[in-house]
């Protein structure tokens, strides 16, 4: 009688763990020198915080045993699968927003894709200095693909050490070629999402549109209710990809206005100018930017892109964005371009 009880009781939890399901993430990381013995999970909600690194993000965390092993494990995640980032931070943090992802020989996060009831086991690359280093994962299909996808974004964290602008840029075009590649062949939606996401929108949007559209098109088929479409869509809007014909006219509308404003300014300043003040300080004058706006717009014109920016100045790219739009709005500019050529006339 007391082992057909026993029976029932354990038959009753492994029903109750699957009706409610939990996650678990198993692995073994290299914590040798400067890394806390400590390893955070913090979920992605938005596509803009891919690489953003806040206490308010972090969904779970565990400790890490002297020989690397740790164990997360929990039932709070959404039952629709998202990213995620796996990372640990620098013996010298002692806040959790303090930290920053770290590019090159010191790598120290990675990205998985979960839902509650993922099974994970990673095994880090004992060989460097990173924590992950190049990392085997088991798990399912998804996180095996994003294994591969690290493969072709993790070293771009190496493009500020190259020396030469040309070599830079060939870089770059290989980089954002190969994922658009890695996206269109993929099978797995979530996955070639992250892929896109990784491409540089501000520098390669335009060129590319037709195969942003595309992929826009193919998250509407097979994701229309996740929010991730909902978040792609708006990112879109936001580089100037709308459908509606009513927005189109609006928007060539309103890039004319603006055109005509950016004229009118320039004959004032050209006429300033002409009565003898020379300065080349008067756009900053004119304009009231902050210093941090000095500095955005500086960068702007020395061709980095809005990530660029964000990575040299640590801070976000919606706070890069935030700035760049209010850039244009005191300069009553609507484009990079426009941007760049009032400020380069000015100096």
């Amino acid at each position: 009688m007391l082992f057909r009880l026993t029976l029932l009781m354990i038959f009753q939890l492994c029903f109750l763990a699957t009706c409610f399901g939990a996650y678990t993430i198993k692995g073994k990381v290299n914590v040798a020198g400067e890394w806390q013995h400590h390893i955070y999970l913090a979920t992605i909600d938005k596509l803009d915080n891919y690489y953003s690194a806040k206490a308010t993000y972090i969904v779970n965390s565990a400790e890490i045993d002297t020989d690397g092993n740790f164990t997360i494990t929990g039932d709070n995640l959404p039952k629709e699968a998202q990213f995620y980032k796996l990372y640990l931070i620098k013996e010298e943090h002692s806040e959790f927003n303090a930290c920053l992802f770290e590019g090159g020989d010191q790598h120290n996060f990675i990205h998985l894709i979960l839902h509650n009831e993922s099974e994970v086991k990673i095994k880090s690359d004992m060989t460097t200095s990173a924590p992950f280093g190049d990392y085997t994962i088991k798990g399912d299909k998804s996180n095996q693909l994003m294994k591969s996808l690290s493969t072709l974004v993790y070293p771009s964290y190496q493009f500020y050490e190259i020396r030469f602008p040309s070599e830079l840029q060939y870089a770059q075009n290989k980089l954002n070629s190969d994922l658009f590649h890695f996206a269109d062949t993929c099978t797995v939606p979530l996955v070639s999402l992250a892929a896109i996401n990784n491409t540089d929108y501000d520098t390669y949007f335009d060129t590319n549109i037709d195969q942003y559209r595309k992929f826009g098109k193919l998250l509407q088929s097979e994701m229309s209710t996740h929010p991730y479409t909902k978040d792609y869509g708006r990112k879109m809007k936001y580089y100037g990809e709308d459908d509606s014909k009513e927005s189109v006219k609006w928007w060539q509308l309103s890039t004319l206005l603006l055109g005509l404003l950016s004229l009118l300014l320039g004959w004032k300043l050209l006429q300033s100018a002409k009565g003898g003040n020379t300065s080349s300080e008067l756009a900053i004058i004119d304009y009231q930017f902050t210093k941090q706006e000095e500095k955005i717009l500086a960068l702007i014109v020395a061709g980095k892109s809005n990530k660029e920016i964000a990575l040299e100045l640590f801070i976000e790219l919606s706070t890069v964005k935030s700035h760049i739009n209010k850039l244009y709005a005191k300069m009553s500019v609507s484009s990079r371009k426009e941007a760049i050529r009032i400020a380069e006339s000015q100096h």
